[in-house]
């Protein structure tokens, strides 16, 4: 019986001692101060202040470097290619004036060769003519002198036969023929030499050493090098930002363009030249085209500016007096921004008049003294309290 009273007050013993161990084991009830409850329950955004700016927008537009002027090169004449240039290879550089290639000219010289004789033939029936006109003259003077009668001379459209007039006239005009005969052999001799229009390289190349061309032959595809132009296709918002791009006499609008060359920028300067004035039915697009001078000058800063290049546009659109510029995370939908005033979150309505990679360029709807939220909240309302964290 002993036995079992001390078993059971062990038992007793051991329940308790669980039970106090379970019992301190257990989290307390913290107590809810009001002073903190409300800062742990108000979110807290990332804010930035609007950047005030002035002056004109930039435009920012993609576009190809194209060759200002190009034309295809074609035989004038025909005859077997007894010379070409070292240049004359595809990409080959020439001036204005330089030979490219040359065109067998022995036929054409020898043209020019009969074409002179025949002129001078012709003077010579010219001179003939016009002493035979001055010496029928004279003879007919003297008849009337010796008879005392003076008689009217016949007269046709070419003048009076008497005086031998037709016959000085024709002499005159065979001769006029003879040099328009000679003025277009020696055309055709010089036309057996191509030359470059003027500066630039050879694009593609249709005809070599030994090869027979007729005229219309085409030879080689050739553009100029003096000026390049980029045609930057400009669409929606930024249109309004052209300005007095779209008049007709335009002023001398900068251009700043960049390209990559392995793996680092390089730019150049242009000027916004004109723009095309119509749409594009495809794209609805405008396209500005953009010209830059010497683009294949030689320097140690940067390569040339290769046609075909690829680049990107900068250009100077309409003047502000001020603007402002936020990070495009900044702007919601339906272009509305939200900012913190007396610790309240308000939405506030915006003018945006340009957005550009990571930039919103806004007119109105928030100032300096704003602050502007710029990160993302689950679930938001007008006049919630939040707190603002560190500025950007």
């Amino acid at each position: 019986m002993k036995r079992a009273r001390l078993v059971f007050a062990v038992g007793t013993v051991v329940v308790v001692a669980c039970v106090i161990v379970l019992a301190m084991m257990l989290p307390r009830p913290r107590n809810s101060s009001p002073e903190t409850t409300p800062n742990q329950a108000v979110p807290i955004v990332t804010t930035v202040v609007p950047k005030s700016q002035d002056g004109r927008v930039k435009i920012l537009g993609n576009g190809t470097v194209r060759p200002l002027q190009e034309v295809t090169l074609v035989a004038e004449v025909g005859g077997k290619i007894t010379w070409v240039a070292e240049e004359f290879v595809t990409g080959g550089s020439f001036r204005q004036g330089q030979e490219m290639l040359g065109i067998d000219s022995t036929d054409y010289a020898n043209a020019v060769i009969v074409a002179r004789a025949e002129v001078v033939q012709r003077q010579f029936d010219l001179l003939r003519a016009e002493e035979e006109m001055a010496i029928s003259k004279q003879e007919w003077r003297l008849l009337e002198s010796r008879t005392g009668v003076h008689r009217p001379v016949d007269s046709t459209e070419l003048g009076s036969l008497v005086f031998k007039e037709p016959h000085w006239k024709v002499a005159v005009a065979q001769l006029q023929s003879a040099r328009a005969r000679l003025r277009d052999a020696e055309m055709r001799l010089s036309r057996t030499r191509v030359v470059a229009p003027y500066n630039g390289r050879l694009r593609t190349k249709g005809a070599g050493l030994g090869q027979f061309v007729g005229p219309g032959h085409m030879i080689g595809s050739y553009y100029g090098t003096d000026a390049v132009e980029i045609s930057v296709s400009v669409s929606g918002r930024d249109l309004t930002l052209l300005g007095d791009l779209l008049g007709r006499e335009s002023p001398s609008t900068r251009a700043r363009l960049i390209a990559r060359y392995a793996g680092a920028e390089h730019e150049w300067m242009g000027v916004v030249h004109r723009t095309e004035g119509a749409l594009s039915e495809l794209t609805r697009t405008l396209n500005v085209i953009v010209r830059v001078q010497r683009p294949y000058e030689r320097s140690n800063v940067r390569p040339p500016l290769l046609v075909g290049t690829f680049v990107t546009a900068y250009l100077e659109g309409r003047h502000f007096d001020q603007y402002y510029m936020l990070p495009r995370e900044a702007l919601k939908e339906a272009g509305e921004v939200w900012v913190v005033r007396g610790g309240r979150l308000y939405g506030q309505p915006v003018e945006v008049i340009q957005e550009v990679e990571d930039t919103v360029y806004v007119l109105s709807g928030v100032t300096e003294r704003d602050s502007v939220v710029t990160n993302m909240l689950n679930v938001v309302t007008d006049g919630m309290r939040v707190r603002a964290g560190v500025e950007k």
